[in-house]
């Protein structure tokens, strides 16, 4: 007896999700983070490391950071608070408790962190962008390896399944990726940040509605994704369209809490693996 499927398209987050982007854009958020307080503000050096992988993962589980120049931007905000007595890397990792912020109201985003910690002269988007844009094109791109390998989207190809991409990556960028790892030939529909006004991204549902659009607004839907931010999404554009949250935890540098905080949210299924993400879709 064939399996039925349960839905008609499934719509994946690139990062974290189809594509391992830890020692890609995790690692360049924490490497422009550090070179920003340590080249623009002097900040002297330390051999510890400011940030960890989970540091960065914490900071975007508060919601409203899935872009990584705005958690760069929302991150150096953050360190700049602290009350250090001189301007040393070493006395903000004394200082740093990132997981504390998590007791406030989310989502937090660049307007609440602004809100809790106010604007600094000092701390430039621009600047940020230029800093991290050269580091993730020259090195940390090549450092990406694929998740769900094409086989799978083939399969759900064949099957007759629908397959979207709503992404908080510049076009660019991910038509490379993409296309590296030959999976560009599967997808029916992508909406990147370059197509998404700046008010409506993730966890605003406008990307979802944009794809679920092109690809038939009447189908019934999935979106996969690896961080709040994406469920709050989905649960958004459930007013509208037909459509269920899949919290994706393969990658996740703390898995049980983001399990917890996916549970919190009232996900409608949670994969821990591609494994069984392959049971639910396929």
């Amino acid at each position: 007896m064939t399996k039925r499927i349960l839905f008609d398209a499934v719509i994946f987050d690139i990062d974290n999700v189809l594509i391992d982007t830890r020692a890609s854009y995790t690692d360049c958020i924490i490497k422009t983070v550090t070179t920003y307080l340590e080249t623009i503000l002097k900040f002297q050096p330390s051999r510890k490391p400011l940030l960890s992988r989970k540091d960065v993962e914490t900071f975007k589980s508060l919601g409203g950071f899935n872009d990584d120049w705005d958690t760069c931007y929302g991150l150096l905000l953050y360190f700049l608070h602290q009350k250090i007595s001189r301007r040393k890397i070493g006395e903000l990792i004394k200082k740093k408790n990132i997981k504390s912020l998590s007791a406030a109201k989310k989502p937090f985003g660049v307007k609440g962190i602004e809100k809790r910690f106010g604007k600094h002269p000092e701390v430039d988007l621009k600047r940020i962008v230029d800093i991290f844009q050269r580091f993730y094109l020259s090195d940390f791109v090549w450092n990406e390896t694929l998740i769900i390998p094409g086989s799978f989207l083939r399969q759900l190809k064949k099957s007759g399944v629908k397959i979207g991409i709503v992404t908080g990556r510049n076009r660019e960028e991910a038509n490379f990726a993409l296309r590296r790892f030959q999976i560009d030939r599967f997808l029916d529909a992508m909406i990147t940040v370059d197509e998404t006004p700046a008010k409506f991204k993730k966890p605003h549902p406008y990307g979802l509605l944009k794809v679920a659009s092109s690809l038939g607004k009447n189908l019934n839907f999935i979106y996969v994704g690896d961080l709040p931010d994406d469920i709050l999404a989905a649960k958004e554009a459930k007013k509208r369209i037909r459509i269920s949250s899949c919290g994706f935890l393969k990658v996740s540098s703390q898995a049980e809490e983001m399990k917890q905080e996916f549970k919190r949210l009232k996900t409608d299924y949670i994969c821990k693996n591609v494994q069984e993400l392959k049971q639910l879709l396929c």
